[in-house]
């Protein structure tokens, strides 16, 4: 009985991507890893199942169902959606979401519409009180940088639809950057390259595999090959095609320039004396992107500066957010919005 009351009422740490959502229970670590989805009955307009349900559901009906994501590049453009999905993630993790005090990570510089709006959602799915921390200081909280010293902290998280970028120090940020590229525009890249070279269609679990068979940072030192099913375009038959590690690093090209463009520009941007401790200590990657075969060591090359790769990257902002948790006395200068049930905190 003591086990079961001294769960209810936890803080939740909620990471809430493009494509997927990560929930932490303070003293619990993650308990909750599910695709950021809903499944709605095409016929009657209603929302069916959530998350990994959804998916599932999706897969085996597709005709009868319709997949809505509510956020975009880490935006909401639903907000009926997001809040159901989010209600359902809730309490899913908590038996008592009443009680709980939430905090959220979101992409940096989004406006006073889109804070109000996050927060809203989270004190109408049934929070106490609702926080916003930018996504790199979760990412830097879970990878205990230095954050609350006299010295810059650097980190980069690379998400589905953005990629957020954020240097700390002394309790506050002193640089932060969002840009609209994530690991989604790697699939798009290699989607249409599909398309455009072998005229077949092919669905996106496919471009996923791909993505992490075949997707490399660095030129391949080996040629590797993937096997896989699309529908000729032409005639709308089924065609096996062959496709080279080789041809997938030159289709990625383009997006990873963009991303190590947008580091450098941050970094460009930061005071001398904090550039010089991030030359020396480094920066962390995180988001599950960062496990791509090389990311880390081109963007090292690239800017020549150290990259660290912390182990389960697509897990720490939600790590850091059960750390901001922990040292919420001192979150004041991090925490960018904030409300309660009786109002605006």
């Amino acid at each position: 009985m003591i086990r079961i009351f001294s769960s209810l009422g936890r803080d939740l740490g909620i990471d809430i991507g493009t494509v997927n959502t990560h929930v932490h229970v303070q003293g619990r670590g993650v308990v909750l890893s599910e695709p950021s989805l809903v499944a709605t009955d095409t016929k009657q307009e209603g929302i069916v199942a959530v998350g990994s349900d959804a998916e599932r559901l999706l897969l085996r009906t597709p005709d009868m169902l319709d997949e809505m994501r509510p956020l975009r590049d880490g935006f909401i453009v639903d907000y009926r959606v997001m809040l159901t999905m989010l209600r359902h993630f809730m309490s899913k993790a908590s038996r008592m979401v009443g009680r709980t005090r939430v905090i959220m990570a979101v992409p940096c510089g989004i406006t006073d519409v889109e804070k109000r709006a996050m927060t809203d959602a989270i004190i109408q799915a049934g929070a106490r009180e609702a926080y916003l921390v930018e996504a790199p200081v979760a990412a830097a909280l879970g990878c205990h940088l230095p954050v609350f010293e006299a010295c810059g902290s650097m980190a980069v998280d690379i998400g589905g639809g953005t990629t957020d970028i954020g240097v700390m120090s002394l309790g506050g940020k002193v640089i932060a950057h969002s840009a609209r590229i994530g690991g989604h525009d790697f699939n798009e890249a290699i989607l249409q390259y599909i398309k455009n070279t072998y005229s077949v269609m092919v669905a996106v679990e496919t471009v996923e595999g791909i993505k992490l068979e075949l997707g490399t940072a660095l030129p391949p030192q080996e040629e590797l090959e993937v096997s896989f099913m699309g529908r000729d375009i032409a005639n709308g038959l089924m065609k096996r095609i062959i496709i080279r590690k080789s041809e997938v690093y030159q289709v990625m090209q383009d997006t990873l320039q963009r991303i190590v463009d947008e580091i450098k520009s941050v970094v460009e941007q930061t005071p001398p004396e904090l550039a010089a401790d991030i030359m020396e200590r480094g920066m962390t990657l995180t988001g599950a992107t960062a496990l791509m075969e090389g990311l880390g060591q081109r963007i090292s090359e690239d800017l020549g500066i150290p990259v660290q790769v912390p182990p389960e990257p697509g897990f720490v902002v939600a790590v850091g957010l059960g750390q901001a948790s922990k040292e919420f006395a001192r979150m004041d200068r991090f925490i960018i919005a904030s409300k309660n049930r009786k109002g605006r905190a």
